[in-house]
């Protein structure tokens, strides 16, 4: 415990200067209902898979969940069919607007938009799905600097996507919160250097990221909390 505290002390004290949030699951109320759909996608096509299978494509970008997914099926092909069919569908239930934001959202957005603090939004989806997920929501896409799954070559939990958006903003790494729903993203950040925070959703923390002085929030309102403690106004 007295090495978490110490580890944790050493976190909070540092200044924020830029947020970097994933979308899905930690923005969009979006990863439950993801999972349901493409768990039955999988099943319909014949290839049935586990929650715990399905946990490993939370957060991955489309080149490496084909991956993932052809340890199943064996092809490529046929991983990226059952993506696509589960992207088509995914399209369906935005159109009828049935994803939602995450409580909290919103403020957190208009408390940075307000205050001018620097915030990126670095998710594995692609520029679409982006668009689709707040527009389905009735808002245009609320960050400026964005990072998608498709301009990075590294997928989560490799950094990249992080440093990549820290560097838009003009922000040391060091400098950033990042937030994150997805084991594969609390790596990914963690391994960028930035400051790591987790909402829980789907996964819930492991022992190791906490050991690491994971940061940890119930919700997006305890992170708004965070951020008006430690980010000079």
């Amino acid at each position: 415990m007295g090495l978490f505290y110490g580890i944790l002390t050493t976190v909070i004290k540092m200044e924020i200067k830029g947020i970097i949030f994933d979308m899905d699951g930690t923005i969009t109320d979006s990863e439950v209902y993801a999972r349901g759909l493409a768990m039955s996608v999988f099943a319909e096509k014949g290839y049935p898979v586990s929650e715990q299978f399905y946990s490993r494509l939370i957060g991955i970008n489309r080149a490496s969940g084909i991956k993932v997914l052809s340890e199943k099926t064996k092809d490529d092909k046929i991983s990226a069919d059952l993506l696509n069919l589960f992207t088509v569908r995914m399209s369906e239930a935005y159109r009828n607007n049935q994803i939602g934001l995450k409580k909290g959202a919103v403020e957190i957005i208009e408390f940075l938009r307000f205050y001018n603090i620097p915030a990126a939004l670095a998710t594995s989806a692609d520029m679409a799905k982006v668009i689709k997920s707040f527009n389905s929501n009735n808002m245009e896409v609320p960050f400026n600097t964005i990072i998608t799954g498709d301009m990075v070559k590294n997928s989560k939990p490799h950094p990249e996507i992080f440093l990549k958006a820290a560097k838009l903003m003009g922000v040391n790494i060091k400098n950033c919160l990042v937030v994150e729903d997805s084991h594969n993203g609390i790596e990914a950040a963690l391994a960028s250097g930035a400051i790591t925070m987790m909402v829980p959703d789907i996964l819930q923390p492991t022992e190791k990221h906490l050991n690491q002085g994971v940061i940890i929030k119930k919700d997006l309102f305890e992170v708004l909390d965070f951020i008006k403690q430690h980010v000079n106004l």
